[in-house]
């Protein structure tokens, strides 16, 4: 916050800076939100508040070929329940906005910046300010980590599904080959950043897939879900041994039935 506010006001000045990742196409996207207004920060604003109106700007950005834009507007539409909540009305009283992102082609983890202001007026030579600037915003911005609060808890369950999740399942552990080859990485060590460089998807992306194998294996964090893997992989290994010494055993009858 400190390093939008003092000189960096001066090119690009604006009172609530927002930034948005994720997969758009499915609404698999995060938010922070800075302001020196108490009330708006990411801590206190969840995705479904905001996720109409960042949705809304990234398809214009889109629509303008994918370069920095500025727009007016005198009513803003926030999602179906930031409209509702208190705290909320300082995004009634902005007047402009400029926007500019990064598109993820391998990923699928575009990002989004959004610079809004109460003053009607963008000055020409600030959009040609933010073309510049905007790889140190998204440099400083994804060095930024996660708040406890930022999970995909707040995600409906319907956008938690992953279109490209592969059918087959691996037998017993009821997971994908996709969440499979995630869990291998995990046992090595690996962490999310660099399991999504070896498959070639994004953080975002092996996050999604960790937080479906914590439900299906019922646990709630990586070494766990690794611990729970090897029980079942060793129980599956071990089960035509037993069911031999069960079909030579007298009572086999009885045991089956």
């Amino acid at each position: 916050m400190l390093w939008l506010q003092g000189d960096f006001q001066r090119s690009l000045p604006h009172q609530i800076f927002i930034a948005a990742w994720g997969d758009f196409s499915r609404g698999l996207v995060q938010h922070d939100v800075v302001s020196r207004i108490p009330a708006l920060r990411t801590s206190h604003i969840a995705n479904r508040d905001i996720s109409q109106l960042t949705s809304h700007l990234f398809h214009r950005w889109l629509g303008h070929g994918a370069q920095p834009f500025a727009a007016n507007f005198e009513n803003l539409t926030l999602g179906p329940d930031g409209a509702e909540r208190e705290g909320m009305e300082a995004f009634s009283t902005m007047r402009s906005v400029m926007v500019h992102g990064v598109r993820d082609a391998r990923g699928r983890h575009d990002c989004i910046y959004i610079f809004m202001n109460s003053d009607p007026c963008v000055a020409p030579k600030a959009l040609d300010h933010l073309r510049i600037m905007l790889p140190f915003v998204d440099m400083v911005v994804r060095q930024v980590e996660h708040l406890p609060c930022q999970s995909m808890e707040d995600v409906p369950p319907r956008e938690m599904e992953i279109a490209d999740e592969p059918e087959c399942m691996a037998p017993d552990l009821q997971l994908s080959i996709r969440e499979m080859e995630i869990m291998d990485w995990v046992r090595m060590g690996k962490t999310n950043y660099e399991v999504g460089k070896i498959l070639n998807i994004s953080t975002f992306t092996v996050k999604n897939h960790l937080q479906r194998i914590f439900r299906k294996l019922d646990v709630t964090n990586r070494a766990q879900a690794v611990s729970e893997v090897r029980r079942i992989s060793t129980a599956i290994e071990e089960a035509p041994a037993i069911l031999a010494h069960c079909e030579a055993c007298p009572r086999a009858a009885a045991c089956s039935r």
